[in-house]
């Protein structure tokens, strides 16, 4: 059989030694006798070129054979490609530092019982294929292993299945591909300890990384390892891809990670119940992150079930559709993230988080829309939304049919500190508290455009007033400048006086405040309705004519002696002209020259008049004054 490849390479053909229908598997190939077995020696002479002296460009192409003997291609350097298809290769193969055009194994049956099966560390070609090839380990140097190997086009390693029970399936940090590395349609990995199932840390893909559909699997340690990957393309984590690991590293590690284009995780699931789901603090990626269509991740612990702490994405982040779980730490942790464009956690988007938020963006900058439309948060031991200095560059969507369920010692969702560019978009279907109503918000320094649409001014001051933890001054007044930019003056001082109600209610003032506060309240509207006071100086007015009247007809007021009936009773228009006099801050009027109190010392109406008309003056001195007071903006306190 060897001599008979040796004639198919030099005419470049296929030696194809499967029967036709055949299935390859791996029983198969154990039940294969010495008519299918090629000795791996000859297999290296003939790359070497020492048994064919003119061998065809095609290269080495054999299927359906075993391989006796370990394939020994170390620093072996040709222009040949070695192309092997359904072989066993149960000693394995080496290929360190080697140059060849291209290797092809698909669908091989590749192991080693001590050594990595496949070690090609340093390889050097244009080309690597282990399509559905099967390679089992028991090593923690790896079953596959491509440390700083450089591939000109493609890793594709689509269905293939790799595994190890002590060590990584697949270690390639350093690995640079020009084009694509294709983990797809079923790949399979399984590994064992801290360095991960699939190893790329540091690794360089030309194009992309595709890993659709791929199934990775780790239980004790990262399934994914690829933290300060260079990907020249996207990074294609989607169609049911499948990484579970444990350990607080994360399931999928992608720390410092360049993405020239998308991370798209859609419909993917990764879980870890030992610490995040997803670590990819610092990643850059050049357009977008997606976790849509059912993305799920399931983590553990503080260090959050997804985590994009300084994270970097040039286009959107979007989550429509995702479900994270933390029961432990948040859900998603994306303190100081920037986002170029928009944020969707949109469309039954559901976040489950503990402690410090379900949802965190503590100082994130946002350039486009943050939407939470239709989105459910829950927190059953602080906030289910938490994003303080938060920066919007456009609108922000709290609407839909939004619910955020918080508890502890933080409000259920906390705006504090920040700063929408657009429109504020305020509709929740639900806001909840553990603790009671005046837990569900904190919106003290949260500014925005306009004033909040899809909810009234009443509901908003209600919820600044019953749904907050305390007193806070900068949301009235930003509410009140919103309305006042809109031309509802009246609007702005009513949304001004509710703040100060607020103040006197809950932040506890001395009780010479706190009178003071109702007298404002009652004859100037806090300063805000200046012409309440004139109305009670109209009632001043108008109590003292009647009193005048009233007593002035029962012997309080009689004519003087400058008139010709001194003593006589006084006309009504006298007494009314004295009961206005009354009310002068300083002096008499003339009225007084022709109608006077009743000297008679026996005339008790006399003295009651005498006594009201102090009164009244004092009072309509009092109100006169506050009215100056109001209307030059002296008692307001805002």
């Amino acid at each position: 059989m060897d001599q008979s490849l040796v004639d198919h390479v030099g005419r470049g053909e296929w030696l194809d030694l499967c029967a036709k229908g055949e299935v390859a598997n791996e029983a198969t190939m154990r039940s294969w006798g010495d008519s299918r077995t090629c000795s791996a020696a000859v297999i290296r002479d003939i790359l070497r070129g020492r048994l064919v002296a003119d061998p065809d460009p095609h290269g080495l192409r054999l299927r359906g054979a075993r391989i006796s003997g370990r394939l020994d291609l170390d620093n072996l350097t040709t222009d040949l490609s070695l192309e092997l298809k359904d072989c066993l290769l149960e000693e394995g193969v080496l290929a360190r530092d080697a140059h060849l055009a291209s290797i092809v194994l698909d669908g091989c049956q590749i192991e080693h019982p001590a050594d990595p099966p496949l070690h090609l560390d340093g390889l050097n070609c244009s080309k690597l294929s282990l399509r559905e090839a099967r390679i089992i380990g028991h090593t923690d140097a790896g079953t596959v292993r491509l440390l700083g190997a450089h591939i000109g086009g493609s890793l594709e390693c689509d269905g293939a299945t790799l595994r190890n029970d002590s060590g990584p399936a697949l270690a390639a940090d350093n690995l640079q591909a020009g084009l694509a590395v294709y983990f797809r349609n079923e790949f399979t990995a399984t590994g064992a300890g801290d360095a991960g199932a699939v190893r790329l840390v540091g690794a360089h893909v030309g194009g992309s990384l595709e890993c659709d559909g791929a199934t990775l699997r780790n239980d004790s340690g990262p399934a994914l390892a690829a933290g300060n990957l260079r990907v020249g393309l996207s990074v294609f984590l989607r169609n049911e891809f499948t990484a579970t690991g444990a350990g607080d590293a994360g399931a999928v590690r992608l720390e410092g990670a360049h993405v020239g284009g998308s991370l798209e995780c859609d419909g993917a699931t990764l879980g870890n119940e030992s610490g995040p789901a997803l670590a990819a603090d610092n990643l850059q990626a050049g357009l977008a992150v997606y976790f849509r269509n059912e993305f799920t991740a399931t983590g553990v612990g503080d260090a959050g079930a997804v985590r994009l702490v300084g994270a970097h994405v040039g286009g959107n982040l979007e989550c429509d559709g995702a479900t994270l779980c933390n029961d432990s730490g948040p859900a998603l942790l994306a303190d100081n993230l920037e986002v170029g464009g928009a944020v969707y956690l949109r469309s039954g988007f559901t976040a489950t988080g503990a402690d410090v938020g379900a949802v965190r963006l503590d100082g994130a900058h946002i350039g486009g829309q943050f939407s939470c439309d239709k989105a459910s948060l829950r927190n059953d031991s602080g906030p289910a939304l938490y994003v303080h200095r938060l920066q919007v560059g456009q609108d922000m969507f709290l609407s839909g049919g939004f619910t955020a369920t918080g508890a502890g010692g933080y409000p259920a969702v906390d705006l504090t500190g920040v700063q929408v560019g657009g429109r504020l978009y305020f509709d929740p279907g639900c806001l909840e508290h553990s603790a009671g109503p005046h837990g569900r918000l904190a919106v003290d320094g949260l500014t925005y455009a306009g004033v909040p649409q899809l909810i009234s001014a009443s509901e908003w001051l209600d919820l600044l007033r019953h749904g907050t933890l305390g007193y806070a001054a900068q949301p009235y007044q930003q509410l009140a400048a919103g309305y006042r930019a809109a031309g509802g003056e009246r609007q702005a001082r009513e949304i001004l006086m509710a703040q100060r109600d607020d103040e006197l209610t809950r932040t506890h003032p001395r009780w010479p405040e706190r009178l003071w506060g109702k007298i404002t309240k009652v004859t100037l509207g806090y300063g805000y309705q200046p012409w309440r006071a004139l109305l009670f100086l109209a009632a001043v007015v108008v109590i003292s004519c009647l009193l005048a009247v009233a007593l002035g007809s029962h012997g309080a007021l009689a004519q003087t002696d400058r008139t010709a009936t001194l003593g006589r009773p006084c006309t009504v228009i006298q007494q009314l002209s004295v009961g206005l006099d009354l009310n002068l801050p300083v002096g008499t009027s003339l009225a007084r020259a022709g109608c006077d109190l009743t000297t008679h010392s026996s005339s008790v109406t006399a003295a009651c008049l005498t006594a009201a008309g102090w009164v009244l003056r004092l009072l309509a001195w009092v109100f006169a004054a506050l009215f100056i007071a109001g209307f030059t903006s002296a008692v307001r306190k805002t």
